[in-house]
């Protein structure tokens, strides 16, 4: 049995705090949820100080004796808790933590995805690749999410979460990593000021949950990402954003992000019409070239980008600089039965797609 103590040092003179204003005390709670030096933590887990020892000597391909191990994890999941609960996390209902987790995460939990998901007792590990990364299968870059506690983390060393008082007693440092701290209170406290904290300090992991986890109801999120394609000198850099569009799962079976492809459509107009054009000359490249996709998938791929091309050719096709024709269309040439197949399954119900060829 863990205890917990906590040790409490009051900050400021009572006296006066009973003598603040109502306004003065609304923005000292403010401050507090960034800034908490009023209390330390101290844990009694002698489990700390052994499993520190070991982590001196972890295998990260680079010649160690230990590996990372579940038990790691374990022992570290209530001392992130304790970091987040003295910044303010509000831990939610498990049902919402789990309901939001199926969000951030759901190409992991789709059934074409159980390859880059584990369940532990006490955590699940949601793996940013393809799949789970044998011999090391508990990776830093990867996220745990505690099943007790209710929180995301990437896997920590424990000499990162705070310091040894002796052998049994550990002082949490409750300045661990704003991101941290930003993540959880944003993503799952719906906190919208730490998005901003994201935004300046924590962009590789928002980038990350884009471009492998497939998050895309962000729109902030989403247009940290797309912009930096968009930022491309030409078009082969622009028509690298179908990598992040276009995936394959588990199962290797064909993913499509829509909510980029969304993203695409909205940022398109007479001006700027480059990404659309670039993922127009993406698909031919798949005719063109050898592929992941088979024939049925590039012809899938093909509807989704004409699905969006057509109707943003058709309102700003007259500023010039666009292809001349339907990108289905002209893909005939190459794929003779393209249309048949689109037919056959009823054009996905993609609305601008079964209009132009299925009348």
């Amino acid at each position: 049995m863990r205890n917990l103590i906590i040790i409490l040092g009051i900050i400021g003179c009572t006296s006066c705090q009973q003598q603040a204003k109502p306004k003065e005390a609304t923005e000292q709670q403010t401050a507090d949820t960034t800034v908490s030096n009023e209390k330390e933590v101290i844990m009694n887990n002698p489990e700390l100080k052994k499993q520190s020892e070991l982590q001196k000597n972890l295998n990260d391909e680079g010649g160690g004796t230990y590996q990372y191990a579940e038990k790691d994890m374990n022992i570290a999941l209530p001392v992130i808790a304790e970091i987040l609960k003295t910044k303010g996390y509000v831990t939610p209902a498990k049902e919402v933590f789990q309901k939001k987790l199926h969000e951030l995460f759901a190409e992991n939990f789709n059934a074409g995805g159980n390859c880059r998901t584990k369940e532990h007792e006490k955590f699940t590990m949601l793996y940013e690749g393809g799949n789970i990364e044998n011999p090391f299968p508990m990776m830093t870059d990867d996220v745990v999410a505690s099943k007790e506690f209710s929180f995301i983390s990437h896997i920590p060393l424990i000499s990162s979460l705070g310091t040894f008082v002796d052998d049994d007693h550990f002082k949490i440092d409750t300045k661990y990593t704003q991101k941290l701290i930003s993540r959880n209170k944003y993503f799952f406290n719906d906190n919208k000021a730490d998005l901003a904290i994201l935004l300046n300090e924590d962009t590789s992991f928002l980038k990350v949950l884009v471009t492998s986890y497939g998050y895309t109801k962000d729109q902030k999120i989403n247009d940290l990402v797309m912009n930096e394609y968009l930022r491309a000198d030409d078009d082969d850099g622009l028509a690298k954003v179908a990598t992040i569009i276009f995936r394959k799962d588990c199962k290797n079976q064909l993913v499509i992000r829509e909510g980029l492809l969304k993203w695409v459509a909205d940022h398109t107009d007479g001006n700027e019409h480059r990404m659309i054009s670039a993922l127009y000359g993406y698909v031919f490249k798949l005719y063109e070239n050898k592929s992941d996709f088979n024939q049925n998938e590039k012809r899938k791929i093909a509807a989704y980008v004409d699905n969006v091309f057509i109707p943003l050719k058709e309102k700003y096709g007259s500023s010039g600089g666009w292809p001349a024709t339907e990108l289905i269309f002209n893909l005939e040439a190459r794929d003779k039965e393209i249309i048949d197949y689109l037919e056959q399954q009823n054009f996905y119900n993609l609305a601008a797609v079964k209009n132009l060829y299925g009348e």
